[in-house]
């Protein structure tokens, strides 16, 4: 073995040596390595700027982050206060519609009993007028009483009462087209006839009534105005008069007094005639007043003389006029205050 050391060391001593590297292959190693080297710095500067830049993206990430997370935590604070606002508005607007249905229900309970007395007086009023229409035959009174029942529907402005106040304005025409039958005025011209036949002078009293025809205003002495008073007192004593019925002379004062109640009877029945439209009653009464009146009172007399007149006047009116019941505008009265009572028990 030790012999072969020697050997290979004689060996290795008796190698030729290599023949070193020319200069610029060395030079472009050189470089070579100094341009990898740069190129890793680079890449090391590069990095790390990278990595730099990198840490500054994250970091202003994380705050952008941060600043969301305030900025989402701020705005669910505060959405959170607008629905709390949002709940306390809405149990406002509630406990206001609330109030307001109460009020309206109040109102309307109101309205209600208002109408409800209202139509109870309108009920009243027509029924009233519908029997002095019929009795009285006065159509002004009831053409007033309507239209200041209808001022009264218009006023209270229910949609419910537009079917009277059709019904009222239907009447109302009607009305206007009836012929009028002056029922007061005919009845106080019999009246002012009733109180006048106590002073109306019986043919058998009239003589006794004549005043002297005519007295001198020229009597200078009491010797003449004596004797004209002589004269006129005989010619009262002895008077000629023709009496075509012989037995008007026999009335006595008692006859008298009943032919007069016998005239305000007849007088009475013209009336009550008049109020019932009996035509046939009513002209009967007063021509037979008007006869007993021409038979038995002095027609001269300026009073009988009028109460004739009066009476043939009277006889020319027509009774038998037809007037409205006014029972439509009563039904539909009595309907809207039914359905009201039942809206508003």
């Amino acid at each position: 073995m030790n012999q072969d050391n020697p050997n290979t060391f004689s060996a290795a001593l008796n190698t030729t040596p290599r023949r070193a590297m020319p200069q610029p292959a060395l030079i472009l190693a050189i470089v070579a390595i100094l341009a990898s080297a740069g190129a890793w710095l680079y890449q090391q500067n590069a990095m790390e700027s990278l990595k730099l830049e990198l840490s500054r993206e994250l970091a202003n990430n994380n705050k952008l982050q941060q600043e969301l997370r305030q900025s989402s935590l701020q705005s669910s604070q505060a959405q959170q206060k607008i629905i709390s606002r949002l709940d306390i508005q809405e149990n406002k607007q509630a406990e206001s519609s609330a109030r307001q249905e109460a009020l309206n229900n109040m109102y309307d309970n109101l309205s209600r009993g208002e109408t409800l007395h209202s139509l109870a007086e309108v009920e009243q009023m027509l029924s009233f007028a519908s029997q002095q229409l019929q009795i009285a035959g006065d159509i002004n009174s009831a053409l007033t009483a309507l239209n200041n029942i209808d001022v009264q529907l218009a006023q209270l402005n229910r949609p419910e009462l537009i079917s009277v106040r059709q019904a009222l304005t239907k009447d109302i025409n009607t009305l206007k087209g009836t012929p009028y039958l002056d029922v007061i005025g005919i009845t106080a011209k019999l009246n002012s006839i009733i109180d006048s036949v106590d002073q109306l002078p019986l043919i058998v009293d009239a003589g006794h009534n004549i005043a002297p025809a005519h007295q001198a205003n020229t009597q200078h002495n009491a010797a003449q105005r004596l004797g004209a008073e002589i004269w006129h007192e005989l010619k009262q004593l002895i008077q000629i008069r023709r009496i075509d019925q012989p037995d008007l002379i026999l009335l006595s004062p008692e006859q008298g007094f009943f032919l007069r109640e016998n005239i305000k009877l007849r007088l009475l029945n013209a009336r009550a005639a008049l109020l019932l439209r009996n035509e046939t009653a009513f002209r009967s009464d007063l021509k037979a007043t008007e006869r007993y009146l021409q038979q038995f009172f002095d027609a001269r007399a300026p009073a009988t003389d009028n109460a004739i007149k009066v009476l043939r006047q009277l006889q020319t009116h027509p009774l038998a006029i037809t007037m409205p019941d006014l029972s439509a505008s009563l039904a539909a009265v009595r309907n809207a205050r039914t359905t009201a009572e039942r809206a508003n028990p």
